[in-house]
């Protein structure tokens, strides 16, 4: 059974997948014909506008991104800071009763895939009319917010303005300014200094005391892409500190506007939040027995390896402390690993709570309005509260809500399920060529064990970065017939009977691919039968 060779899987068609999932990137002619009525007339000379386009604002994202939903400008005196955070400003295209709304709503947001997309709204306007492109006049809502120099907030208002951006930059060019450690080509720009504070801010607002509870979970940050020639390629995306300051100011902007919604009259302002639960006690538990297992196990110290519920320290704080270098780094990230599967799903909701993934009381989606219908509506709540009035009955906004909350955490599910055959797909691809080849000539591959259940062992893999999963089946046929099972909750994989340790989570070990989407882990005594 082992032994038996695959065919060569074929490049997933990326697209076809989609629209098993009901996701097109056609638009009807009435949508359409909406969006030729905007570009004739894009409203950028509205004298409600304040006119913000003398300011340096610039994009900040991936290289490949084109919807470009945010731009920012910073500057710095001696009383702290002064951040503008420009959000493209979807819904006056969008409104409620037009086709464009219509569409969006029943879409709930954008969809991504290696070398495709599925838009919420049609590119003309999530890549054209609406986007933040530099040299061209966008409308924006504007979040100006003042900070002391600890980065604390000490004002913020909203603001409908008109802005033009200066320059469409990547991360990484930026991450070039902000090392020092060359000369950039960004030195000298107009955008320069703001750039650089976004550096400093984002670091001051990563460390503030308000940003404590937000846990921070340490993962190989991957991705998929096509190649020119048509083949799937998996790379490691590690976050730089560009991207990772802008997350910071994105967060600010999310829960200062959900505070923003919730202050506000319920009789013309309906607030949307995203929501999401603290682990479930009985988990935390459960993890907690976990650590203990795999920290008597391996011989380790009591300080930083122990979790303990009871302490003051917290899981964000447990978290921080684990080693992510070095001879433990594997372990580390096994246990981060499985700190994150303890958590729920977030979700939108008309009642405010709290978000646990975040450590913000309440939160809600400004920063995503060309992709995400909950940014849509949240903007329009916000102008509402701006002019202190809504433009229709409480009760038919309410109705208008619930429809857009429906849609946006059924488009979440959607975005799961796509995002598991997407997985799918890659993973036979890498090891459906690995499972091509005669068993004794597959490939070894060295990954770490993140986590052990009933029936699989789950591993990441060095290169190509994925998860991968051993089925126990298949790892007692290599044993030559061995009975396995998860002892010391989740801990380790034994033998049954003798309890003789097979692996251990967060383990080195090597692995053979034995069918297009498994392996199984190579050990002394399997190797000969895997040959």
């Amino acid at each position: 059974m082992l032994r038996k060779p695959s065919l060569m899987p074929k490049i997933p068609d990326f697209r076809a997948l989609a629209l098993t999932h009901g996701l097109d990137d056609r638009f009807a002619e009435g949508v359409l014909a909406e969006v030729r009525a905007f570009e004739a007339n894009p409203g950028t000379d509205d004298p409600k506008l304040a006119r913000l386009e003398h300011l340096p604002f610039v994009t900040v994202d991936g290289p490949t991104t084109r919807d470009l939903d945010q731009a920012l400008h910073i500057e710095g005196d001696s009383a702290g800071f002064r951040l503008r955070y420009a959000i493209a400003d979807a819904s006056y295209y969008v409104a409620p009763g037009s086709e464009l709304f219509g569409e969006a709503l029943r879409r709930g947001a954008s969809f991504y895939m290696p070398g495709h997309s599925v838009p919420m709204l049609p590119r003309e306007l999530s890549e054209g009319l609406v986007s933040l492109g530099p040299d061209v006049l966008r409308r924006a809502l504007v979040f100006d917010v003042r900070m002391d120099q600890r980065g604390t907030v000490v004002s913020f208002e909203l603001v409908r303005a008109r802005i033009r951006s200066r320059a469409r930059l990547t991360f990484d060019e930026v991450d070039g300014l902000l090392s020092q450690t060359a000369r950039s080509p960004l030195t000298g720009h107009e955008a320069a200094e703001s750039l650089t504070l976004l550096g400093r801010v984002g670091r001051l607002r990563a460390e503030h005391d308000d940003r404590s509870q937000m846990v921070r979970y340490v993962r190989v940050e991957a991705g998929v892409r096509l190649t020119p020639d048509g083949q799937v390629e998996v790379v490691r995306e590690p976050r730089g500190p560009a991207e990772l300051a802008n997350e910071q100011l994105s967060i600010l902007c999310n829960a200062l506007g959900a505070r923003w919604l919730a202050d506000a009259h319920a009789d013309f302002v309906q607030p949307i939040y995203r929501v999401h639960a603290p682990p479930e006690p009985e988990r935390l538990a459960t993890f907690e027995r976990l650590v203990r297992h795999v920290v008597r196990g391996r011989g380790l110290p009591d300080d930083p390896w122990v979790y303990r519920r009871a302490a003051a320290l917290g899981m964000a704080a447990y978290l921080e402390r684990l080693p992510t270098a070095g001879p433990e780094e594997r372990l580390g990230r096994a246990l981060h690993r499985q700190a994150m599967v303890l958590n729920g799903r977030s979700s939108f909701s008309s009642e405010a709570a709290s978000h646990f993934g975040v450590g913000e009381t309440v939160y809600s989606r400004f920063t995503a309005p060309m992709r995400e219908m909950v940014g849509v509506f949240c903007h329009k709540e916000a102008i509402e509260r701006l002019a202190g009035r809504g433009e229709r009955p409480r009760e038919e906004d309410e109705a208008i809500r619930a429809q857009v909350i429906e849609a946006a955490n059924r488009s979440k599910d959607v975005q799961r399920a796509l995002d598991r055959d997407v997985t799918r797909a890659v993973i036979a691809v890498v090891l459906g060529a690995d499972a091509a080849r005669p068993l004794g000539e597959r490939p070894l591959r060295r990954g770490t064990v993140m986590g052990i259940s009933k029936a699989v062992v789950h591993v990441h893999l060095d290169s190509p970065p994925l998860d991968v999963i051993a089925p126990l089946r298949e790892q007692g046929q290599a044993l030559g017939g061995a009975w396995l099972e998860t002892v010391d909750d989740g801990a380790r994989l034994a033998r049954r009977g003798s309890g003789e340790t097979v692996c251990a989570l967060g383990d080195e070990v090597m692995v053979r691919a034995v069918g297009e989407g498994a392996v199984v882990i190579v050990t002394a005594e399997t190797a000969s039968v895997l040959r």
